[in-house]
């Protein structure tokens, strides 16, 4: 039993030492706590004066509040923020890049999204990207290099600023058209076929009550002069601004400002381009159902001939298509003409289109103008021998053509001639190649022109038209270099103009002459056909008389022959004119719309 006692007392006692443990371990815990705070309360305003104290730079910086945008150098700013300093900087600005191809708005001297568009396309492809500012000297400077400004006085209205975008040429630009932006998108839209195209049929009542006309928006200002000099002032077409064509695939940025610089070209910058060679009519019906402007890209050497186009028989068919609303009219023998093709040449390569042209000239003539067979001199592959024995060798001496007129003044005459034309090397004269000409020696193998105006202008006919498709430069190979740029300073007009005589020529000064795709027959000779057969009598460019005359003529084919050379090749050419007076040429009846 004391054994058992003593087991339980000892039991007790651990329980009772235990409990006091417990209680005395919660009371130093609890007195700690305390001791902790007491202790972490006087360090907390201690702490915020050492934060005070720090350096500005090593606290936090608090986050900025967001900025409004900045506006860019290009939008819109206030009229009274630019000094009138600065507005005529940014007009000088502005009609630069109007002539170079990059801005198509009004100029304004303000700074607006067309100028910013233009400015950033403008300083991208001259060297000028670290540019922000228009207004910068070295912008500035660039700008005077490649363009001849107004000057600061001409004022800013879009109406008479030669470079505002609604005096270039018939542009279709997308969305909203203004008035006819860049003159790549001018003249011609058809119906169908290839032939030149009227206004289109939904033009309104009105035009249509008016009769048939020419979709032609512009005329240049050369053009314009013509017309005005035979038919008055009250000639009234929109005048176009200058055409451009797409730099060659791969020139140079330096020779093409260059030639930008020198005025030889306008390069065209906001059009869609397109590789290949389509009719004009073609290129102009994509652009009408797409709403764009298309321009072909030409390459560093531009193929002169397509597959297919010394098919005589096919252009000899296709040819009429260009007259056959025409009337045949009765035959004249008061009428008569020389038909020289020549197309294989001894030591020179061939004039690919010669014969194809000079069978489409003698067919038109012979079919629908009343020319009598007997009364055409026709000649293909003429020596010089020929030529001498048609208009005669030397100044003042008569030839074939002379002996059949003489005696008969009230005839009308008609030289046509296609083939190769030259220069001699002092520039002095200009010839046409007779087929066994040597490559060089135009002086000596080659007939020259002042011979034959010389004895045509002698012959004292009521007319006489002479007709030249050929070319006078140097080169007379299958391939052309874009842009196709006059190679020679001596012209092949006659030198003043001689009384009843009329010339009309594919090109000048050595530029090369180009053939038409669709009719495989030179360009200038297509549309000469097609003018005399009616079109050229069609307003804006004829009076609708029904009377022909050279001005018309001429007029018609110049501006027919720029637009299909841009939008088919790329590249240019134009025809020239001389002439005394306004001789009327035939009374074709003017094709009604959409039948030639």
């Amino acid at each position: 039993m004391a054994a058992k006692f003593q087991v339980g007392r000892g039991l007790i006692l651990g329980l009772l030492v235990a409990a006091l443990g417990i209680a005395l371990a919660a009371d130093v815990s609890e007195a700690g706590r305390k001791e902790r705070r007491a202790r972490k309360a006087p360090e907390a305003p201690a702490a915020t004066q050492v934060e005070e104290e720090r350096p500005q730079a090593e606290q936090k910086p608090p986050k900025p509040k967001p900025e409004p945008p900045r506006p860019d150098v290009g939008d819109s700013i206030p009229a009274d923020a630019a000094t009138p300093e600065q507005v005529a900087s940014i007009a000088r600005a502005q009609r630069c890049w109007a002539e170079l191809g990059y801005y198509k708005a009004e100029i304004d001297g303000k700074r607006g999204r067309a100028t910013r568009s233009a400015f950033s396309q403008f300083k991208r492809e001259h060297g000028l990207a670290n540019e922000s500012d228009i207004l910068a000297q070295p912008v500035q400077q660039k700008i005077a290099e490649l363009c001849k400004t107004q000057p600061d006085e001409v004022p800013l209205d879009a109406a008479n600023d030669p470079l505002a975008p609604q005096q270039e040429a018939g542009t279709v630009p997308p969305q909203t058209p203004s008035e006819g932006e860049a003159t790549l998108a001018s003249p011609e839209t058809g119906d169908s076929g290839d032939d030149v195209a009227y206004a289109e049929d939904g033009a309104g009542a009105e035009q249509q009550a008016a009769g048939p006309r020419l979709d032609l928006d512009c005329l240049g200002e050369d053009l314009l002069a013509v017309l005005r000099r035979a038919h008055g002032l009250g000639v009234d077409v929109p005048t176009c601004g200058r055409a451009c064509v797409m730099p060659p695939a791969g020139l140079p940025q330096a020779q093409m400002d260059a030639m930008q610089a020198a005025g030889s070209v306008a390069w065209c910058r906001t059009c869609v381009p397109i590789s290949g060679q389509l009719a004009l009519n073609d290129v102009r019906r994509i652009e009408r159902a797409g709403n764009v402007e298309l321009c072909p890209i030409p390459p560093r050497q531009l193929a002169k001939y397509g597959e297919g186009v010394t098919d005589g028989l096919r252009s000899y068919l296709r040819v009429r298509e260009l007259y056959r609303a025409l009337p045949p009219m009765p035959e004249d023998p008061g009428q008569y003409a020389v038909i020289i093709g020549n197309r294989s040449y001894e030591r020179l390569p061939r004039s690919v289109t010669s014969y194809n042209d000079a069978d489409a000239v003698y067919a038109f003539l012979t079919e629908r103008l009343g020319f009598r067979p007997d009364n055409i001199i026709d000649l293909r592959d003429a020596k010089k021998a020929d030529f001498e024995r048609v208009f005669g060798a030397e100044p003042g001496i008569d030839g074939e053509l002379a002996r059949r007129v003489e005696a008969k003044p009230d005839t009308k005459i008609v030289v046509y001639y296609s083939g190769h034309g030259g220069t001699d090397e002092t520039q002095t004269e200009t010839y046409l190649l007779p087929v066994d000409a040597e490559p060089y020696r135009e002086a000596v193998g080659g007939y020259k022109l002042a011979t034959l105006y010389a004895n045509l202008a002698k012959l004292k006919a009521n007319s006489v038209l002479v007709l030249l498709e050929t070319e006078y430069g140097p080169d007379h190979g299958a391939y052309v270099l874009p842009p196709n740029l006059p190679e020679t300073a001596k012209s092949a007009l006659p030198q003043d103009s001689l009384p009843g005589l009329t010339v009309l020529a594919a090109t000048d000064r050595g530029q090369r002459s180009l053939p038409d795709v669709t009719y495989d027959i030179g360009l200038f000779t297509r549309y000469v056909i097609e003018g005399l057969a009616g079109a050229a009598d069609l307003p804006p460019i004829g009076n609708g008389n029904g009377r022909l005359d050279t001005a018309e003529i001429y007029a018609f084919t110049a501006a027919f022959v720029d637009l299909a050379a841009r939008k088919t090749y790329g590249v240019l050419q134009r025809p020239v004119y001389s002439g005394a007076a306004t001789n009327v040429l035939t009374s074709a009846t003017t094709a009604p719309s959409g039948s030639n």
